[in-house]
């Protein structure tokens, strides 16, 4: 099975350094690559992984943590257990704090397509959609406080995309001494249409659902799709660092 993929990253038009980092299938931003705009396009073979790590901590301390998921979903790509690859980024970025007296962390949302299906694995509150026969549908749940105020019934859904604890983290990698476990959706089986979109939260702060799913359905393959979205998030303010995968499976 073959999968036409594009990936795109901008700093944005507020920030002066970009904390995000992704993985393509190997591919990587690396310290020299990041700063400026980023952008690749292909075509590749299943079993592939995708994935967006949106880093935090001031400074260069964000820029690190993703970069050091990357790194290390790199080296775990062959054979790939997610969780230990978890456990060995969030150990990873617990020593570094610890060495150098920082604080830092990183979300993590993920897919890894095999031969007939991708699975889904999440952390923090990058967002992972699927397109299945044209339609897009939203596969993760945000791991913040907002989202715990949903579900423990004390705000709507629609009010945590501005209620003001939409950004604290409950789950991300870089929590020492205690376990980290992605949330899992899928596998979900290759039908007609299939593809996904996976993101940081500075596509998803600046355009909400409806206008997501009109500009994917709008553009005609992955490398339409991943400029017209960042473009539109800068236009209508880029306040954050923007990046953003779309991956379809070709007939």
């Amino acid at each position: 099975m073959k999968v036409r993929f594009a990936a795109r990253s901008d700093v944005g038009r507020v920030r002066t350094n970009n904390e995000d980092n992704l993985y393509c299938n190997g591919v990587f931003m690396t310290v020299s690559s990041r700063e400026r705009p980023f952008f690749l396009n292909g075509v590749t073979e299943c079993p592939c992984i995708f994935a967006v790590f949106d880093g935090m901590g001031g400074e260069d301390c964000g820029e690190l943590a993703s970069l050091t998921a990357a790194e290390t979903l790199s080296r775990h790509s062959q054979g790939l257990s997610v969780q230990d690859f978890v456990n060995d980024s969030n150990k990873k970025l617990c020593e570094i704090m610890k060495s150098q007296f920082i604080r830092m962390g990183t979300t993590m949302a993920m897919a890894v397509l095999g031969q007939e299906s991708f699975t889904v694995y999440n952390l923090g509150d990058s967002r992972v959609f699927r397109v299945n026969e044209g339609r897009l549908l939203r596969v993760t749940d945000d791991h913040t406080l907002a989202e715990d105020k949903v579900r423990m019934g004390l705000i709507p859904p629609a009010k945590a995309e501005t209620d003001r604890d939409r950004h604290v983290l409950t789950r991300y990698l870089g929590v020492p001494d205690e376990e980290v476990i992605p949330d899992i959706n899928g596998p979900y089986d290759f039908v007609s249409n299939t593809g996904g979109l996976i993101c940081s939260d500075g596509l998803t702060d600046m355009l909400r659902f409806p206008e997501i799913a009109g500009i994917m359905k709008a553009s005609a393959n992955p490398e339409e799709a991943v400029n017209n979205l960042v473009d539109f998030a800068l236009n209508k303010g880029g306040r954050d660092n923007v990046t953003c995968i779309v991956f379809e499976v070709l007939p």
